[in-house]
């Protein structure tokens, strides 16, 4: 039996087939649940902005709007966007489950299932975003880690994305991945979303504003325990003249309350970016291997203490972004080395995740 408050929850079941929608409407109701029932995803987002659900419980195949789209129409509408998604679907295809996690859902079960599993999960996604309502995450600070490259094209977002899902996925540790290339950014783009409210937007609001719910709804879930916030795409004033000195209290904030921050600098060396490198515990300076890009690096691994930043806290990282390198000369030896990948060889693989998990080990 599950607590007063969880028992209290709306569940909006969205579903074509009838015998399911009815057997997990049976489930949930024993349990205490309310619960709202949607038979295509059409009928469903209404239902949504009807009934405004504690929880979508999704089917992906549905004749239509199948819930991919579903989701990712909750998932990039701010009104809707902290609802938590659980996919449900008959299917095997195992690109359905990475697809799920791609446009934000919290969770993914496939048929047939326990029912006990079911109002298991349901549970356990709700308990969890209880600890995001009270801004408890988890009972461990959290710490800062920044990707940048003093030359560009080196991969610092995918390699930032990369570390992020990394933590999540070895450590199991909640984690908010923040885009300060400014303007444009990366991020948006490669992970498909929107940039109506951005990281901006967030730095421009007071610092009494900034409690964990409403950091929150600044950021777009892309996998269960990632939460994103976008640069804002576009050209635009950077506003509030005291940006810089919000961003060390938007950071604190975070970690206090448990999250793993990971930045994308890109290549910027702006005064937002270095104030981000003086509030992280580790930054990785990333280098391609070829000579111009380790030049720069080597310069700025010199010259940072002018900035403020302590060497021990820099960490230099090999990133092949565009081909195998045979040698690479660095004073500082690399902390990490990402092979390139074009070729899908399981050793390549393997060799790039090692690579990774490197990195993650870096920043426990």
């Amino acid at each position: 039996m599950y607590p007063n408050n969880m028992m209290q929850k709306k569940i909006l079941i969205i579903d074509d087939e009838f015998p399911m929608r009815y057997l997990i409407e049976h489930q949930l109701k024993r349990e205490g649940f309310t619960v709202t029932l949607a038979k295509d995803g059409k009928d469903g987002l209404t239902a949504v902005s009807r009934h405004k659900p504690d929880l979508v419980v999704l089917d992906v195949m549905m004749p239509g709007m199948d819930g991919f789209e579903v989701c990712q129409q909750l998932k990039s509408t701010p009104e809707t966007s902290q609802i938590p998604v659980i996919f449900l679907t008959a299917s095997e295809v195992k690109e359905y489950k990475t697809r799920a996690f791609a446009v934000g859902a919290d969770d993914y079960l496939t048929k047939p299932f326990l029912a006990e599993e079911l109002t298991a999960h349901i549970s356990a996604v709700l308990k969890r975003s209880e600890r995001v309502k009270t801004g408890i995450i988890s009972n461990s600070t959290g710490r800062v880690v920044s990707i940048f490259s003093p030359k560009g094209g080196v991969g610092t977002t995918t390699l930032a994305i990369q570390l992020a899902e990394a933590i999540i996925m070895h450590e199991n540790k909640p984690v908010v991945l923040i885009d300060l290339n400014l303007p444009f950014g990366g991020i948006a783009p490669m992970l498909n979303l929107h940039t109506q409210r951005n990281i901006l937007d967030l730095l421009n609001a007071p610092t009494e504003h900034f409690s964990i719910p409403y950091i929150r709804q600044f950021t777009q879930r892309h996998r269960a325990d990632l939460l994103v916030v976008p640069a804002p795409g576009s050209f635009v004033a950077t506003g509030s003249k005291n940006i810089v000195q919000k961003l060390g209290v938007l950071l604190k904030r975070l970690t206090e309350a448990g999250y793993q921050v990971v930045l994308d600098l890109g290549s910027q060396l702006n005064v937002l970016a270095r104030t981000a490198m003086r509030e992280s515990d580790t930054v990785f300076v990333v280098t391609s291997g070829q000579p111009i890009a380790n030049q720069l690096c080597e310069a700025f691994l010199q010259d940072a203490s002018e900035i403020g930043l302590e060497s021990r806290r820099l960490m230099p990282v090999i990133n092949e972004t565009h081909g195998r390198i045979a040698n690479v000369n660095l004073t500082r030896l690399p902390v990490a080395r990402i092979p390139h990948t074009s070729e899908r060889s399981r050793t390549r693989l393997w060799l790039k995740e090692q690579g990774i998990r490197k990195l993650v080990s870096i920043v426990r």
